[in-house]
Order: C-alpha cells, then sequence, then structure tokens
C-alpha cells in the first residue's frame, strides 16, 4: 500500500495485519510492483526514482530517471526486465536486472499513467492527456491501439484472450451530467 503526501509503503498480510515497510523520503509513492524473486519497486514523485525493496528489508534506489514523475511500473518475468512509465515528458524506460536503464519509447505524450506487459512481450501502455492506448513493441516501436475521448487512460487490464478493458477518466466538469462515448470500450487484439 503506497500512500501520497507521506511518501510511505505499508505492507497487509493475508490476515488483513499493516505495518510500515519504507519510508522513501519522497512526498508520493505512484506505482508498485514485483518480481518473481519478491522485490518491491516503488515508484515515486516529485523526485521521479525507483526504490527497489527486497524481501529481506533492504532499500535502495534502483533507477534515477530525470523525469519528474514515475506514474507507472510493469516487470516482465520473461526477460527479467522492469518498465517505467513517467511523466511530465511521456518517456517509458526499460531497465535490466542491474538497474541500468534507456528510454524505450518518447510518446509525445504527458504521462504515461499505466503499463501492462503482453504475453508478447510488447507493452500496453495509457496516457494523459490525449486519452490514448498504446502497444510498444520491445524495439520500442509505438502504435495506437484506441484513441479515447477521455483525457487520461487511468487503468488496464488484458485477458488470457487478448482483449483489453481501459478505464478512461476526464477532468472536464460540467453542471449537467451528459452521455458518455465509448467509455466502456474493449478491443480484442488476438
Amino acid at each position: 500500500l503506497g500512500t501520497g503526501h507521506e511518501g510511505r509503503i505499508f505492507k497487509v498480510t493475508p490476515s488483513g495485519e499493516g505495518r510500515l515497510l519504507y519510508d522513501a523520503g519522497e512526498l508520493d509513492v505512484m506505482a508498485l510492483t514485483t518480481d518473481p524473486q519478491g522485490n518491491l519497486y516503488a515508484g515515486t514523485s516529485p523526485e521521479g526514482k525507483i526504490y527497489k525493496i527486497t524481501p529481506d528489508g533492504k532499500e535502495s534506489v534502483f533507477y534515477d530517471p530525470a523525469d519528474k514523475y514515475i506514474w507507472s511500473l510493469a516487470f516482465d518475468s520473461a526477460t527479467s526486465t522492469l518498465f517505467a512509465g513517467t511523466g511530465d515528458k511521456g518517456v517509458i524506460y526499460k531497465i535490466d536486472a542491474t538497474g541500468k536503464g534507456s528510454v524505450l519509447a518518447d510518446t509525445n505524450e504527458t504521462n504515461i499513467v499505466t503499463l501492462v506487459v503482453e504475453k508478447t512481450g510488447s507493452l500496453l501502455a495509457g496516457t494523459d492527456p490525449s486519452g490514448l492506448l498504446l502497444r510498444v513493441s520491445p524495439n520500442g516501436k509505438l502504435f495506437a491501439v484506441f484513441d479515447s475521448p477521455m483525457q487520461e487512460l487511468h487503468s488496464l487490464a488484458q485477458t488470457a484472450d487478448g482483449s483489453i478493458y481501459a478505464l478512461g477518466i476526464s477532468s472536464q466538469g460540467s453542471a449537467q451530467r451528459t452521455p458518455s462515448v465509448g467509455v466502456s470500450s474493449t478491443t480484442s487484439l488476438s
């Protein structure tokens, strides 16, 4: 459980007991993911660092890009690669097991808010402010899968058959509620 404005991570056991696991010393913990060895990775802001917390509790800065925000993290177990979606430049980083990273893709978006690793090794990325669903190949080639009517694709899920579910949000407020178009959209990628 990552917190905002305290930069803390709490571990919650299956029985519901919680304890402080790590205090990042940053304002916000924005993203969490794990690897098969039980390491926890935490993306933070506003300094944009990725921390690694080992199962025995050792903490370290794993990767420190120039970006201000680490909005999303995803781990590819097949290649032992960590991916980070960032803001305010919309860059996706590919980080190896030693913590060495490089730019996988520069999306020309402001924020990469969510990432999902596909079985093929490609990534799915949800963006802000254009609300795009992008597919990023292992060599960094970008393909727009869906251009949503929402400002931000905030969360993505992919089923075993390749279908994608996307949660879109928009900051456009109005006094009257209007019908939405295409918010609950599913695209099959088989």
